[in-house]
């Protein structure tokens, strides 16, 4: 019963309404030009007027609705259930036939643009009547590696504009249909040459077109190191694996030259933090996260969660991570912006420091302008208007800079913000300590000892206002966490080597970072701060009183941590 309860509400709002408002649409013009001439054979015939008006009026509406429910039928895009929707998917079934006669009846009044075959005879054949030429045959001479190298570019680009969204609806099949090309059967024979191993490095050469495609879906990456006019060198990788590149190049051509050889896309990540975030956001294994750091930063399960990078045959071997112009310093007690091309405006500094901080501390994410409006220029629990955001942004766009690829921070896309190339003391403090953590010896000691040098302050205790983002986002709380770990693991290091100063220099940087922390208060009570001149060790320097003929100093200076 419920069923055809259903399907009579959705006849009736359906094909019955849509066929009522076929006959008003038809109906209506004829009845409007007969009654506005007899309008002026009665008394009351300006009122009878005024109605056909409004009846023009509606006319009018729903032929503009029923516009704009093709167009958003065209687009793909959900209608509600009604008859002028109805009509609407008629009007879009009957199109391609419509445009198909008229094509038809302008073919017969014009003349052909098309080639067309001339009739010739051979001395052994029978006659050839004139056709249309057919498609031309592709040229032997073009090289299959040629068509691998564009097959290939094609996918990436496709790929990369699935994550564009400031593309309208017209200008994204305007492009699908110019990057259509056929390459999926070349794509699909590059996966057979790759075969099945989990990296490695390999050369493309025109026997591959004659290999059988392989129909599988397993998730590849393949990074293009050169190409010649008969060869096509490749690196690949699938998750696990180290992906074979040129280390020498920028992040900006790996991103171009790595490409998805299967059904799904490729994620970028250059930092530890950015890694997690897009590991956590793929969908499904369809997506590989590309890590472009220094894989040695990663512990064995990530590296097993993603593609890292390694050094192609003939190529540099050496990592050399970028090392950004412009940085970010929140380590200190008043934040700065080193490296600007030009100084922020005066009137708009503490704001534009503000927000390169705040997309900065999000370099992964793209940032919505509401955000940055309600959450970080907002003041006095007012939020900043459009404007002071539009002003803001054109600030930091002309003192930040550009670099080979563009604008350091991005144009706005769809009132998305992000800012790339710029460094930020903050995550350089986790990504040393997690680092430490995952080494051992000397090496750990000395990349604590990196990671409290980044601090000049305790930070952002000179800033009057603003920043509360920076506490109620967690920030804070992450770095007092790790800031106390550090501090404890040095201290405890510094003290089994009998290096005094150190240990109590690590104490001491931790609690710029979490003055509250009792841990670090307790062990500051128990580490010794004086150092007898001349005496035999530390042991009985800390409870030796002080006499005339001694001399007992303060090591409040640490040279040997300075930069």
């Amino acid at each position: 019963m419920d069923t055809q309860r259903r399907s009579v509400k959705s006849f009736a709002t359906g094909p019955l309404q849509g066929v009522a408002l076929v006959l008003y649409f038809v109906l209506l013009p004829y009845v409007l030009e007969t009654k506005w001439r007899f309008s002026y054979t009665v008394s009351d015939g300006a009122v009878l007027r005024d109605l056909l008006v409004g009846l023009g009026i509606f006319w009018v509406i729903f032929l503009v609705l029923m516009m704009v429910y093709v167009n958003q039928l065209r687009h793909r895009r959900t209608l509600p259930t009604n008859g002028c929707a109805w009509l609407a998917s008629l009007v879009i079934v009957a199109l391609p036939f419509l445009v198909a006669s008229s094509a038809g009846a302008t073919t017969g009044v014009r003349a052909s643009p098309r080639p067309v075959a001339t009739a010739t005879r051979s001395p052994s054949a029978s006659p050839i009547t004139s056709t249309h030429a057919p498609h031309p045959a592709p040229t032997p001479a073009v090289s299959h590696v040629s068509l691998f190298a564009v097959a290939l570019a094609a996918k990436g680009r496709r790929d990369r504009l699935r994550h564009v969204s400031d593309l309208s609806d017209d200008d994204l099949d305007e492009v699908a249909r110019r990057l259509h090309g056929g390459d999926d059967q070349l794509i699909a024979q590059l996966r057979d040459v790759i075969g099945s191993a989990r990296d490695g490095q390999t050369v493309v050469t025109n026997e591959a077109a004659q290999v059988e495609a392989r129909t599988d879906f397993d998730p590849v990456v393949v990074s293009i190191l050169e190409q010649q006019r008969d060869e096509l060198g490749l690196g690949y990788a699938r998750e696990g694996g180290a992906l074979p590149v040129d280390l020498s190049w920028s992040a900006a051509q790996l991103t171009s030259r790595i490409v998805a050889l299967h059904d799904g896309t490729v994620a970028f990540a250059q930092s530890d933090n950015e890694l997690m975030r897009a590991l956590a956001r793929r969908r499904g294994l369809s997506t590989l996260v590309v890590y472009l750091g220094d894989p040695g930063e990663l512990d064995d399960e990530l590296r097993g969660l993603c593609v890292t990078l390694r050094a192609a045959r003939g190529t540099s071997a050496t990592y050399e991570a970028p090392v950004p112009d412009v940085r970010v310093e929140l380590l200190r007690a008043y934040p700065q912006v080193q490296g600007l091309s030009e100084d922020f405006a005066p009137t708009l500094r503490r704001r534009c420091i503000e927000m390169v901080a705040y997309l900065t501390m999000h370099a992964g994410e793209p940032v919505t302008g509401d955000r940055l409006r309600t959450r970080v220029l907002v003041h006095a629990n007012v939020d900043a208007s459009k404007t002071t955001l539009s002003n803001t942004a054109s600030s930091i766009r002309r003192s930040l800079g550009s670099d080979d690829v563009g604008p350091l921070l991005e144009p706005v896309s769809s009132g998305l913000y992000r800012v790339r190339g710029v460094g930020l003391d903050v995550a350089d403090f986790h990504q040393l300590v997690a680092r430490g953590r995952a080494s051992a010896g000397h090496e750990a000691l000395a990349l604590y000892v990196e990671a409290l040098r980044l601090v000049h302050g305790e930070p952002l205790a000179s800033v009057l206002k603003g920043f509360e983002w920076f506490t109620f986002e967690g920030h804070r709380a992450q770095l007092q966490r790790d800031g106390e770990w550090v501090a404890l693991a040095l201290h405890d290091a510094a003290l089994e080597s009998g290096d005094v100063e150190t240990a109590f220099w690590a104490l001491r940087q931790g609690l710029l970072l979490d003055p509250d922390s009792d841990d670090l208060l307790d062990a500051l009570e128990r580490v010794p701060r004086l150092r007898q001149f001349g005496g035999d060790g530390t042991g009985t320097a800390q409870h030796q009183p002080i006499s005339p003929g001694r001399a007992v100093a303060m090591s409040w200076a640490f040279e040997r941590f300075a930069r």
